[in-house]
């Protein structure tokens, strides 16, 4: 978002996209106290809209308000995870299998763009932007936008947690070859494949999730 993006936005929104942006960052860690005197001071705001959009941040599962005891960023259980990489396998897919008879030139040329670039990234941040970017690339010519962007809030959520959490166990070369096998079969259009090979790619992800809190159990 650039300053005349941030400049246009309301009060409430101002303070909205910089605790998410904190959030989504790690500057803000799970359960980590978010004051709001800070928040505002920072803006140059007061603490209504500060307020407001705690509440907002709430409602979309980032922030947990307390009585008495402020808001604090919600940590991801392991259920948290698991859920939403089902959420994930059920909404993605359905996206892409719409979106891969409508594919044109451009969208395939964007995708393989992104998956070079996404090849090449070498920090745990590129990898989430650029793997956010491709998957969104691909279920873009599917034309249902509420259902692509309720599968981004989820992509979103989870991306915080594989960075902070699963970027060292996770095989990016894994991840590039299997992108790139998606991708190949959206261009040649074989729908039942790259649906499959998505489902496959996200539950691989899944069990990953589910193996890193099994070890973290026991320490």
């Amino acid at each position: 978002m650039t300053a005349t993006d941030t400049a246009s936005l309301s009060t409430t929104e101002r303070a909205y996209a910089s605790i998410r942006q904190q959030i989504l960052s790690g500057e803000l860690a799970d359960g980590a106290p978010i004051r709001q005197d800070d928040i505002a001071a920072q803006i140059g705001i007061s603490k209504i809209p500060v307020r407001e959009a705690l509440m907002r941040l709430q409602s979309e599962g980032w922030v947990t308000l307390k009585r008495n005891a402020g808001a604090i960023v919600t940590p991801l259980t392991a259920s948290d995870c698991v859920e939403m990489l089902d959420m994930r396998v059920a909404l993605e897919c359905r996206a892409l299998e719409i979106a891969v008879p409508n594919m044109a030139p451009s969208d395939l040329a964007l995708a393989e763009q992104l998956l070079k670039r996404y090849a090449k990234a070498d920090t745990p941040q590129s990898w989430s932007d650029l793997n956010l970017a491709f998957h969104q690339a691909l279920y873009a010519p599917a034309n249902r936008p509420r259902l692509v962007a309720t599968a981004q809030a989820a992509q979103e959520r989870m991306g915080r947690f594989l960075r902070m959490h699963l970027s060292a166990v996770n095989d990016h070369q894994r991840s590039t070859d299997e992108h790139l096998a998606i991708h190949q079969a959206c261009a040649t259009g074989d729908t039942k494949t790259a649906v499959r090979l998505l489902r496959k790619h996200l539950e691989q992800t899944q069990r990953e999730v589910m193996a890193y809190f099994r070890l973290n159990a026991r320490t």
